[in-house]
């Protein structure tokens, strides 16, 4: 008994003499606020589906009308808590930097926080707008089971593919942009 009184006084000093001090109980550390902001453009037509829409930018935090805007748009939901999310931002991303000239990309962070998704796109270093949508009406709009999804959305608003399992790369995301808008991307 005395060892384990010891062991546990030996513990408690070391605690005390740490340089970080310890939260309150039930309260946690908060992380830095985001600083992450991209502005969003908003959509000129409506995607099938989905309908007239207005979400908030993540960046900005301006209502905005979802959908093309006169070209090609790659429609990408994500979430900070999305494992192959995760994993597919650095290939969304690439496919941005580029293919953006010819295609929009608008990310919709889905069922997600705001400050998560924010931190979320800080994180990976997205250039590509997106939009807050804590209730999924684009997800469900478009049929998407889960996430990932993207979906590759004409000028018309119409809905030329989808892709609702997880895995898309750069090269994907480009073989199934020029198949579905018809392009060469360059």
């Amino acid at each position: 008994m005395k060892k384990v009184l010891t062991a546990a006084a030996a513990l408690f000093l070391l605690a005390a003499c740490s340089n970080e001090s310890p939260a309150a109980p039930g309260v946690t550390a908060e992380a830095p606020e985001p600083t992450w902001s991209v502005a969003c453009a908003p959509g000129a037509t409506a995607i099938d589906g989905v309908g007239d829409l207005d979400l908030d930018c993540l960046g900005d935090e301006a209502p905005t009308p979802v959908g093309p805007a006169g070209k090609p748009l790659v429609v990408v939901l994500w979430a900070s808590w999305c494992e192959p999310c995760q994993a597919e931002a650095p290939e969304v991303e690439a496919f941005h930097q580029a293919y953006g000239d010819q295609v929009d990309v608008l990310g919709v962070d889905t069922a997600d926080t705001r400050d998560m998704g924010r931190s979320f796109a800080e994180e990976f270093g997205m250039t590509f707008p997106s939009v807050f949508d804590p209730e999924e009406a684009v997800r469900i709009g478009l049929g998407v089971p889960g996430l990932p999804g993207v979906a590759f959305v004409n000028p018309d608003g119409t809905v030329a593919a989808l892709v609702a399992e997880p895995g898309v790369t750069t090269e994907s995301l480009a073989e199934t942009a020029e198949g579905a808008f018809g392009l060469e991307l360059t």
